[in-house]
Protein backbone atom coordinates (compact mmCIF):
# COMPACT_ATOMS: atom_id res chain seq x y z
CA UNK A 1 0.00 0.00 0.00
CA UNK A 2 1.48 3.63 -1.06
CA UNK A 3 2.53 5.55 1.54
CA UNK A 4 0.07 7.98 3.05
CA UNK A 5 -0.19 11.41 1.05
CA UNK A 6 1.78 9.80 -2.02
CA UNK A 7 -0.76 10.46 -4.58
CA UNK A 8 -2.04 13.69 -2.88
CA UNK A 9 2.13 14.89 -3.39
CA UNK A 10 2.14 13.46 -6.95
CA UNK A 11 -1.18 15.40 -8.24
CA UNK A 12 -0.52 18.88 -6.38
CA UNK A 13 3.50 18.11 -8.46
CA UNK A 14 1.86 17.50 -11.63
CA UNK A 15 0.08 20.73 -11.38
CA UNK A 16 2.48 22.74 -10.73
CA UNK A 17 4.78 21.48 -12.85
CA UNK A 18 2.02 21.18 -16.00
CA UNK A 19 1.82 25.04 -14.96
CA UNK A 20 5.80 25.56 -15.64
CA UNK A 21 5.25 23.77 -18.23
CA UNK A 22 2.56 25.81 -19.78
CA UNK A 23 3.93 28.96 -19.54
CA UNK A 24 7.38 27.82 -20.93
CA UNK A 25 5.18 26.83 -24.17
CA UNK A 26 3.21 30.04 -24.43
CA UNK A 27 6.17 31.78 -24.82
CA UNK A 28 7.89 29.59 -27.21
CA UNK A 29 4.73 29.60 -29.05
CA UNK A 30 5.02 33.43 -29.45
CA UNK A 31 8.73 33.54 -30.11
CA UNK A 32 7.59 30.33 -32.77
CA UNK A 33 4.52 30.14 -33.74
CA UNK A 34 1.89 27.53 -32.33
CA UNK A 35 2.61 25.39 -35.95
CA UNK A 36 6.34 25.26 -35.35
CA UNK A 37 6.01 24.57 -31.83
CA UNK A 38 3.40 21.77 -32.31
CA UNK A 39 5.91 20.18 -34.62
CA UNK A 40 9.08 20.40 -32.49
CA UNK A 41 7.32 19.57 -29.62
CA UNK A 42 5.94 16.13 -30.69
CA UNK A 43 8.84 14.44 -32.19
CA UNK A 44 10.70 15.36 -28.79
CA UNK A 45 7.70 13.97 -27.02
CA UNK A 46 7.66 10.51 -28.91
CA UNK A 47 11.85 10.15 -28.16
CA UNK A 48 11.41 10.71 -24.59
CA UNK A 49 7.72 8.32 -23.96
CA UNK A 50 9.34 5.45 -26.47
CA UNK A 51 12.33 5.61 -24.26
CA UNK A 52 9.92 5.45 -20.69
CA UNK A 53 7.74 2.66 -22.40
CA UNK A 54 10.47 0.76 -23.69
CA UNK A 55 11.84 0.87 -20.05
CA UNK A 56 9.04 -0.08 -18.78
CA UNK A 57 9.01 -3.22 -20.53
CA UNK A 58 12.39 -4.06 -20.10
CA UNK A 59 12.42 -3.63 -16.38
CA UNK A 60 9.54 -3.86 -14.91
CA UNK A 61 6.78 -5.92 -16.79
CA UNK A 62 5.12 -3.30 -19.19
CA UNK A 63 3.78 -3.76 -22.34
CA UNK A 64 0.82 -3.23 -24.65
CA UNK A 65 -1.45 -4.69 -22.23
CA UNK A 66 -1.93 -3.96 -18.37
CA UNK A 67 -1.36 -7.55 -16.87
CA UNK A 68 -4.60 -9.39 -15.98
CA UNK A 69 -6.70 -6.37 -17.76
CA UNK A 70 -9.63 -7.58 -20.20
CA UNK A 71 -8.31 -8.32 -23.26
CA UNK A 72 -4.96 -8.82 -22.10
CA UNK A 73 -4.96 -12.87 -22.33
CA UNK A 74 -6.36 -15.14 -24.51
CA UNK A 75 -7.40 -12.72 -26.99
CA UNK A 76 -4.49 -11.39 -29.00
CA UNK A 77 -4.58 -7.55 -27.35
CA UNK A 78 -6.69 -5.22 -28.16
CA UNK A 79 -9.53 -4.84 -30.59
CA UNK A 80 -8.90 -2.82 -33.51
CA UNK A 81 -11.96 -0.49 -32.32
CA UNK A 82 -9.77 0.15 -29.35
CA UNK A 83 -6.64 1.03 -30.99
CA UNK A 84 -8.23 2.89 -33.58
CA UNK A 85 -10.00 4.81 -30.88
CA UNK A 86 -7.04 5.71 -28.92
CA UNK A 87 -5.29 6.55 -32.96
CA UNK A 88 -7.97 9.03 -33.54
CA UNK A 89 -7.86 11.03 -29.98
CA UNK A 90 -4.69 11.17 -31.04
CA UNK A 91 -5.14 13.43 -33.85
CA UNK A 92 -8.40 15.10 -32.04
CA UNK A 93 -7.16 15.67 -28.41
CA UNK A 94 -2.99 16.01 -28.86
CA UNK A 95 -2.39 17.97 -32.18
CA UNK A 96 -4.97 19.48 -32.46
CA UNK A 97 -5.98 20.32 -29.13
CA UNK A 98 -2.77 21.84 -28.62
CA UNK A 99 -2.66 23.83 -32.17
CA UNK A 100 -5.33 25.36 -30.96
CA UNK A 101 -4.87 25.77 -27.63
CA UNK A 102 -1.28 27.57 -28.07
CA UNK A 103 -3.38 29.50 -30.66
CA UNK A 104 -5.37 30.84 -27.97
CA UNK A 105 -2.26 32.01 -25.65
CA UNK A 106 -0.34 33.63 -28.30
CA UNK A 107 -3.81 35.76 -28.11
CA UNK A 108 -4.84 36.05 -24.53
CA UNK A 109 -1.77 34.61 -22.44
CA UNK A 110 -1.39 31.12 -21.13
CA UNK A 111 -3.66 32.22 -17.55
CA UNK A 112 -6.81 32.78 -19.71
CA UNK A 113 -6.28 30.06 -22.12
CA UNK A 114 -5.36 27.87 -19.25
CA UNK A 115 -8.40 28.56 -17.26
CA UNK A 116 -10.82 28.35 -20.57
CA UNK A 117 -9.70 24.95 -21.26
CA UNK A 118 -10.07 23.52 -17.57
CA UNK A 119 -13.69 23.14 -19.04
CA UNK A 120 -12.88 19.91 -20.74
CA UNK A 121 -13.61 18.26 -17.33
CA UNK A 122 -16.91 19.87 -17.77
CA UNK A 123 -16.87 18.75 -21.45
CA UNK A 124 -16.30 15.37 -20.33
CA UNK A 125 -18.69 15.03 -18.42
CA UNK A 126 -21.42 16.19 -20.05
CA UNK A 127 -20.20 13.80 -22.84
CA UNK A 128 -20.02 10.70 -20.75
CA UNK A 129 -23.19 11.37 -20.08
CA UNK A 130 -24.69 11.63 -23.53
CA UNK A 131 -22.28 9.09 -24.93
CA UNK A 132 -21.35 6.54 -22.52
CA UNK A 133 -24.54 6.85 -20.38
CA UNK A 134 -22.61 7.65 -16.96
CA UNK A 135 -24.21 9.53 -14.33
CA UNK A 136 -23.48 13.56 -13.10
CA UNK A 137 -25.96 13.85 -9.97
CA UNK A 138 -26.91 17.12 -8.65
CA UNK A 139 -22.94 17.67 -7.35
CA UNK A 140 -21.81 17.46 -10.59
CA UNK A 141 -24.57 19.31 -11.82
CA UNK A 142 -23.92 22.48 -9.06
CA UNK A 143 -20.28 21.75 -10.03
CA UNK A 144 -20.67 22.38 -14.21
CA UNK A 145 -22.56 25.34 -13.09
CA UNK A 146 -20.03 26.87 -10.65
CA UNK A 147 -17.02 26.14 -13.02
CA UNK A 148 -18.45 27.71 -15.84
CA UNK A 149 -19.38 30.75 -14.19
CA UNK A 150 -15.97 31.21 -12.81
CA UNK A 151 -14.80 30.96 -15.94
CA UNK A 152 -17.05 33.28 -17.58
CA UNK A 153 -16.30 36.09 -14.96
CA UNK A 154 -12.89 35.97 -15.83
CA UNK A 155 -13.43 35.86 -19.51
CA UNK A 156 -15.55 39.30 -19.39
CA UNK A 157 -12.56 40.74 -17.39
CA UNK A 158 -10.54 42.69 -19.34
CA UNK A 159 -7.43 42.13 -17.03
CA UNK A 160 -4.00 42.75 -18.12
CA UNK A 161 -2.37 42.12 -21.27
CA UNK A 162 0.65 39.09 -21.02
CA UNK A 163 4.03 40.83 -21.93
CA UNK A 164 4.58 39.55 -25.65
CA UNK A 165 1.05 38.98 -26.18
CA UNK A 166 -1.57 41.01 -28.88
CA UNK A 167 -3.27 43.78 -27.10
CA UNK A 168 -6.49 43.03 -25.62
CA UNK A 169 -9.50 44.41 -28.07
CA UNK A 170 -12.60 42.72 -27.97
CA UNK A 171 -12.54 40.95 -30.91
CA UNK A 172 -8.81 39.60 -30.53
CA UNK A 173 -9.98 38.56 -26.75
CA UNK A 174 -13.28 37.02 -27.97
CA UNK A 175 -10.73 35.21 -30.65
CA UNK A 176 -8.25 33.78 -27.93
CA UNK A 177 -10.95 32.46 -25.60
CA UNK A 178 -12.83 30.88 -28.73
CA UNK A 179 -9.46 28.94 -29.39
CA UNK A 180 -9.38 27.59 -26.44
CA UNK A 181 -12.59 26.98 -25.68
CA UNK A 182 -12.32 24.78 -29.22
CA UNK A 183 -9.34 23.48 -27.73
CA UNK A 184 -11.20 22.05 -24.71
CA UNK A 185 -13.59 20.17 -26.98
CA UNK A 186 -10.71 18.69 -28.31
CA UNK A 187 -9.44 17.58 -25.23
CA UNK A 188 -12.69 16.41 -24.11
CA UNK A 189 -13.06 14.36 -27.61
CA UNK A 190 -9.94 13.31 -26.85
CA UNK A 191 -10.58 11.52 -24.00
CA UNK A 192 -13.82 10.21 -24.68
CA UNK A 193 -12.33 8.28 -27.38
CA UNK A 194 -9.19 7.01 -25.14
CA UNK A 195 -11.79 5.75 -22.61
CA UNK A 196 -12.41 3.09 -25.21
CA UNK A 197 -8.42 1.58 -25.38
CA UNK A 198 -8.38 2.02 -21.49
CA UNK A 199 -11.54 0.08 -21.29
CA UNK A 200 -10.12 -2.84 -22.96
CA UNK A 201 -7.00 -2.85 -20.75
CA UNK A 202 -4.21 -0.58 -23.12
CA UNK A 203 -1.11 0.03 -20.87
CA UNK A 204 -1.45 3.81 -20.30
CA UNK A 205 1.80 4.53 -21.51
CA UNK A 206 1.79 2.68 -24.34
CA UNK A 207 -1.72 4.52 -25.24
CA UNK A 208 0.16 7.87 -24.78
CA UNK A 209 2.81 6.90 -27.15
CA UNK A 210 0.49 5.74 -29.85
CA UNK A 211 -1.51 8.78 -29.81
CA UNK A 212 1.28 11.23 -30.07
CA UNK A 213 2.83 9.00 -32.86
CA UNK A 214 -0.61 8.93 -34.95
CA UNK A 215 -0.58 12.91 -33.96
CA UNK A 216 2.82 13.43 -35.77
CA UNK A 217 1.69 11.30 -38.33
CA UNK A 218 -0.76 13.14 -39.45
CA UNK A 219 0.87 16.46 -38.52
CA UNK A 220 4.12 16.60 -40.12
CA UNK A 221 2.93 15.10 -43.43
CA UNK A 222 0.05 17.74 -43.47
CA UNK A 223 2.73 20.53 -42.07
CA UNK A 224 5.07 19.56 -45.22
CA UNK A 225 2.32 20.03 -47.83
CA UNK A 226 1.80 23.21 -46.88
CA UNK A 227 5.37 24.61 -46.47
CA UNK A 228 5.63 24.39 -42.58
CA UNK A 229 7.55 22.00 -41.69
CA UNK A 230 11.01 23.27 -43.21
CA UNK A 231 11.09 26.56 -41.37
CA UNK A 232 9.81 24.61 -38.40
CA UNK A 233 13.06 22.03 -38.57
CA UNK A 234 15.40 25.02 -38.89
CA UNK A 235 15.20 26.29 -35.72
CA UNK A 236 16.67 23.31 -34.46
CA UNK A 237 19.88 23.91 -36.29
CA UNK A 238 19.66 27.78 -36.05
CA UNK A 239 18.15 28.49 -32.76
CA UNK A 240 19.42 26.59 -29.98
CA UNK A 241 18.40 28.92 -27.05
CA UNK A 242 14.99 27.87 -27.75
CA UNK A 243 15.28 24.37 -28.69
CA UNK A 244 16.99 23.50 -25.49
CA UNK A 245 13.86 25.49 -23.30
CA UNK A 246 11.70 23.53 -25.72
CA UNK A 247 13.34 20.05 -24.15
CA UNK A 248 13.06 21.50 -21.18
CA UNK A 249 9.82 22.36 -21.33
CA UNK A 250 8.60 19.05 -23.02
CA UNK A 251 10.47 16.44 -20.37
CA UNK A 252 9.06 18.74 -17.48
CA UNK A 253 5.42 18.68 -18.45
CA UNK A 254 4.21 15.66 -20.73
CA UNK A 255 7.38 13.06 -19.76
CA UNK A 256 7.47 13.56 -15.99
CA UNK A 257 4.07 15.45 -15.14
CA UNK A 258 2.16 12.81 -16.60
CA UNK A 259 4.04 9.84 -14.91
CA UNK A 260 3.28 11.93 -11.52
CA UNK A 261 -0.16 12.17 -12.62
CA UNK A 262 0.13 8.36 -13.06
CA UNK A 263 1.26 8.02 -9.51
CA UNK A 264 -1.28 10.25 -8.73
CA UNK A 265 -4.34 8.08 -10.14
CA UNK A 266 -2.56 4.93 -8.54
CA UNK A 267 -2.08 6.07 -4.73
CA UNK A 268 -5.43 8.02 -4.03
CA UNK A 269 -8.83 7.60 -5.38
CA UNK A 270 -9.63 9.48 -9.07
CA UNK A 271 -11.44 11.77 -8.17
CA UNK A 272 -9.29 13.81 -5.98
CA UNK A 273 -6.47 12.97 -8.00
CA UNK A 274 -8.23 14.52 -10.60
CA UNK A 275 -9.28 17.62 -8.39
CA UNK A 276 -5.55 18.25 -6.87
CA UNK A 277 -4.55 18.55 -10.80
CA UNK A 278 -7.09 20.89 -11.12
CA UNK A 279 -5.20 22.96 -9.59
CA UNK A 280 -2.86 24.32 -12.39
CA UNK A 281 -5.21 26.94 -13.73
CA UNK A 282 -4.35 27.87 -10.02
CA UNK A 283 -0.58 27.14 -9.86
CA UNK A 284 -0.04 29.50 -13.46
CA UNK A 285 -1.18 32.45 -11.47
CA UNK A 286 1.82 33.34 -9.77
CA UNK A 287 3.88 31.36 -12.46
CA UNK A 288 2.75 33.78 -15.39
CA UNK A 289 2.77 36.77 -12.66
CA UNK A 290 6.45 35.93 -12.59
CA UNK A 291 7.38 36.00 -16.27
CA UNK A 292 5.05 38.33 -16.94
CA UNK A 293 5.68 40.79 -14.07
CA UNK A 294 2.53 41.55 -13.58
CA UNK A 295 -0.59 40.03 -11.35
CA UNK A 296 -3.88 39.45 -12.47
CA UNK A 297 -6.95 41.55 -11.20
CA UNK A 298 -8.51 40.22 -8.37
CA UNK A 299 -11.24 39.20 -10.37
CA UNK A 300 -9.04 37.16 -12.21
CA UNK A 301 -7.97 35.57 -9.28
CA UNK A 302 -11.48 35.12 -7.65
CA UNK A 303 -12.83 33.50 -10.37
CA UNK A 304 -10.14 31.01 -11.06
CA UNK A 305 -10.59 30.22 -7.46
CA UNK A 306 -14.57 29.96 -8.31
CA UNK A 307 -13.56 27.63 -11.65
CA UNK A 308 -11.70 25.24 -9.13
CA UNK A 309 -14.01 24.82 -6.89
CA UNK A 310 -16.75 23.88 -9.25
CA UNK A 311 -14.33 21.62 -10.94
CA UNK A 312 -13.78 19.98 -7.80
CA UNK A 313 -17.32 19.39 -7.13
CA UNK A 314 -17.83 17.81 -10.20
CA UNK A 315 -14.53 15.81 -9.72
CA UNK A 316 -15.46 14.58 -6.04
CA UNK A 317 -19.35 14.03 -7.14
CA UNK A 318 -18.52 10.36 -6.58
CA UNK A 319 -16.03 10.43 -3.65
CA UNK A 320 -18.12 12.46 -1.16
Amino acid sequence: MPALGTGELAALSTAALWAVSCQIHAILSRRLGPHTLILLRLPICIVMFGAWWGASVLFFGGGVMVPGAPGSVGTGGPSLLALGALALSGVVGVALCDLLFYSGVVLVGARVALLVQSLSTVITAVLGYLLLGEAIGPMGIAGILIATAGVAWVVGDSGTVPEGAVPLSRAVRLRGVGLAFASALALSSGMVLSKQGLSEGVDPLFAALLRMVVAMGVFWPTAMLTGRLRPALGVVRGDRHNFRLLLAASLIGPVVGVWLSLVAIGATQTGIAATLIGLEPIFIIPVAAMVERRWPTPRAIAGAGIAFAGTALLCLRNVL
